[in-house]
Formats: C-alpha cells, sequence, structure tokens
C-alpha cells in the first residue's frame, strides 16, 4: 500500500512521534499478559493500543484516524481527505 503514499509508519515510531513532537501523553503498562499503551491528544482526545508489537505498521488510514482522534497533525502518510 506505499506506493503513491509512502512507507507505513510502525506503532513505536508514532507513539515516539507523538510525544516528542506532537504534544501528547504517553502512558504505557501492562495488563495480564497484554502491553496497553494509551496516548492522550493535546485536545483531550485519546487513543488505546493492546497487545500490539512495536514493530507492527499502521496503515494509512490509521494514522488518518489516529491524528484525527488525537487532534495532531503528525507528518507520516495518511489517506487523502475525502477517502477518510
Amino acid at each position: 500500500m506505499s506506493a503513491p503514499f509512502g512507507p507505513s509508519p510502525k506503532l513505536r515510531e508514532y507513539i515516539d512521534w507523538a510525544r516528542t513532537e506532537g504534544g501528547c501523553n504517553v502512558r504505557e503498562g501492562v495488563r495480564g499478559t497484554k502491553s496497553v499503551i494509551r496516548v492522550d491528544g493535546p485536545d483531550g482526545g485519546y487513543w488505546f493500543f493492546v497487545g500490539m508489537n512495536d514493530a507492527e505498521p499502521l496503515s494509512h488510514s490509521v494514522v488518518a484516524t489516529l491524528d484525527r482522534r488525537l487532534g495532531v497533525d503528525s507528518p507520516f502518510p495518511k489517506t487523502p481527505q475525502p477517502y477518510r
């Protein structure tokens, strides 16, 4: 799905960007045997990642959804506006 948009970011790349440049608060922990990551956006939106591997690629539509939900505009490729 990279062409023509570019490579998909890995989960850890997105989380690191959200924490350092996106103004998001990131909390990580474990519940049972699953890792849990909560990302709180600067405008109050939030998202949970449960049991996902750090190297998991995020599809362009997922990046668009995360950006919209968290209220940020990441530099990663995302689906074009009419298809969000």
